[in-house]
């Protein structure tokens, strides 16, 4: 149904926050810096990502904050309470910190550019959820019309939120994961005035992040 299929693409957006940041320093050492954003940006480990980018933890949590809450800013089209986002906020929180990865060595590449593997494992919490979702959408309808009462689109978008976070925190509360994967990504150095910055590219972002979770489920 629509409203599964709406709402799917809003869990999604929900799930991709920016993982990397310019980071520079003198000494580099790109497997360190792979995995101090990555611990950062979904498990909120701070300390070593503000170490690497010369900043400070209270910077680096409040640009963590600040990419959660304009996710979440996505539900006020669904006109749910600060409750209930606070909820949602809580829930994409305990999403990111049960990513699971390992960073393997970085190997230095001819352009000085580094390629750094990542073995990721897809944490399975949208499994099987548009299928039953739907199937509990038209039992919610049929029931609704059942009593006399036409369910409106709003009603049917509330229903579907709420069975998908009830879905997904289930899912969560059972933890599984796929066979592991390596994605590797590159760290390609750039000048900036004085100083050597380092990127990943958001095409390997993209690639890095859709190997930590089962979104291909919630599609």
């Amino acid at each position: 149904m629509k409203s599964m299929k709406k709402l799917s693409v809003l869990f999604l957006l929900a799930c991709m926050i920016t993982c990397f940041a310019t980071g520079c320093t003198a000494s580099f050492d790109a497997s360190g810096y792979v995995k101090a954003c990555l611990d950062s940006n979904t498990h909120g480990e701070f300390d070593k990502y503000a170490e690497i980018t010369s900043s400070s933890v209270e910077e680096v949590e409040a640009i963590y904050n600040q990419g959660i809450d304009s996710e979440i800013a996505y539900l006020d089209a669904y006109n749910i309470s600060a409750e209930r986002k606070e909820e949602f906020r809580t829930l994409f929180v305990d999403i990111y910190k049960n990513f699971k990865y390992e960073v393997g060595e970085a190997t230095k590449n001819d352009d000085g550019s580094y390629s750094v593997p990542v073995t990721t494992y897809k944490l399975q919490i949208f499994k099987d959820m548009m299928a039953e979702g739907e199937q509990h959408l038209t039992d919610y309808a049929q029931a609704e019309v059942d009593a006399g009462r036409t369910p409106t689109q709003e009603q049917l978008e509330e229903e579907a939120l709420n069975y998908m976070y009830d879905a997904v925190k289930t899912n969560l509360s059972a933890l599984e994961y796929g066979e592991p994967a390596t994605v590797t990504v590159t760290v390609s150095p750039s000048k900036q005035g004085s100083q050597t910055v380092y990127t990943v590219s958001q095409t390997e972002l993209q690639s890095l992040l859709e190997s930590f979770i089962d979104i291909e489920n919630a599609q």
